[in-house]
């Protein structure tokens, strides 16, 4: 069975990830797996490419052979570079080396079949196969981590018998992570990952994961469950364990200590901080912004932008009380706090152009969201 662990980025899901991983009743691919972005894209031209291609096997010939190679070699070429950052990302990492029992891309390509809901499933136990070198008394649950939130309802439609573990930050922090990690780690402009990063958060990300996962707690609560990020840093042994409980499997032998490949321990974890020179710690830090003194950089305006968009979600999930309800925001006054571009609109703009296209479109956003009546 396949099991999710789904997060809006920058919400602690590799560190979920990787305190669940020592469970022997589970299999955890260690690396970020966007599958739908790769094999199942929502646009028309893809979705017309996926026809053609499903009526393959119904023709005749050269024709038919076509598609399906080309389907063969879209799926091995993308499993040759999630390979190879696995092993950059942890196999050359471990404290005990391991070699894979076979040629891991072989043995994935030889179940690959070319159809996007069967394929993931045989990809995960292909590499649970290569490098899961534990005696377990039955096969684990296979289990991966993604950010791809704004899909959840058609993950849900292609595997109906997933089970889903939904990571929540708290809205100001889960941002506030994003922006220093973009913004003055990687001296990105905020325009960068392909458009505004406080609306890539809060409309594609943050608010639609929230949606879907109130409505998944309430509809179908077997399939559905809920991690608060906060809970793993302030509890992580109980939460780990609640969390096992609910899919019937042993919690880890170290559930405070983040591990890989089916609790193997690494000589380094890869750099997930949000500031530039903290390495990740192996075990849970109850507060990483106090312990290595993070500076809150959420301006005025942006706190109450997020809490006028998230107030009511945020306090179903834990995040807000009835007292907050006073601070939130009238919409016009908000909207004329943004009207003037602030220092950090500024920051990293290498292109004068880009900037202004970029700010007017965060207007347009912000017109959108603060000034129709349809808001």
């Amino acid at each position: 069975m396949l099991v999710g662990i789904f997060g809006a980025g920058r919400n602690g899901s590799s560190l979920l990830m990787r305190l669940l991983d020592g469970s022997p009743g589970l299999w955890i691919y260690p690396i970020e797996l966007n599958y739908l972005r790769s094999f199942a894209p929502r646009s028309l031209k893809s979705a017309v490419k996926r026809t053609v291609a499903s009526c393959a096997s119904h023709l005749s010939g050269q024709a038919g052979e076509t598609f399906e190679q080309r389907q063969r070699q879209l799926v091995r070429a993308w499993a040759a570079d999630q390979l190879d950052e696995l092993k950059q990302t942890y196999l050359d990492k471990l404290v005990e080396p391991i070699s894979p029992d076979g040629v891991p891309l072989e043995r994935i390509m030889a179940h690959i079949t070319g159809d996007a809901t069967h394929d993931l499933e045989s990809y995960l136990d292909a590499i649970r196969l290569c490098y899961d070198w534990r005696t377990l008394p039955t096969p684990p649950l296979l289990m991966f981590k993604s950010i791809e939130v704004s899909d959840l309802f058609r993950y849900q439609a292609m595997f109906p018998g997933m089970k889903c573990l939904h990571i929540m930050r708290h809205p100001y922090s889960n941002y506030s992570s994003l922006k220093r990690t973009d913004m003055v780690l990687k001296q990105k402009p905020f325009w960068f990952q392909g458009g505004d990063i406080l609306r890539l958060q809060l409309e594609s990300r943050w608010i639609p994961h929230a949606e879907f996962t109130l409505q998944g707690l309430t509809t179908d609560p077997t399939r559905h469950y809920l991690v608060r990020y906060e809970d793993i840093c302030d509890s992580p042994t109980r939460t780990v364990t609640d969390i096992c409980s609910w899919l019937g499997v042993a919690p880890p032998d170290e559930p405070t200590v983040q591990t890989v490949l089916g609790g193997r321990h690494t000589k380094s974890l890869p750099i997930n901080s949000s500031l530039k020179g903290v390495e990740t710690p192996a075990e849970v830090v109850s507060d990483m912004a106090k312990a290595y003194g993070y500076d809150d950089i959420l301006t005025e305006r942006e706190r109450n932008l997020i809490l006028l968009r998230t107030y009511q979600l945020g306090r179903r999930l834990g995040y807000f009380s009835e007292q907050d309800a006073a601070q939130v925001p009238a919409r016009l006054p908000l909207f004329l706090q943004w009207l003037a571009p602030d220092q950090w609109e500024y920051m990293n703009a290498s292109s004068k152009v880009r900037l202004a296209r970029a700010l007017i479109q965060r207007r347009l956003y912000l017109c959108r969201v603060l000034l129709s009546p349809l808001a």
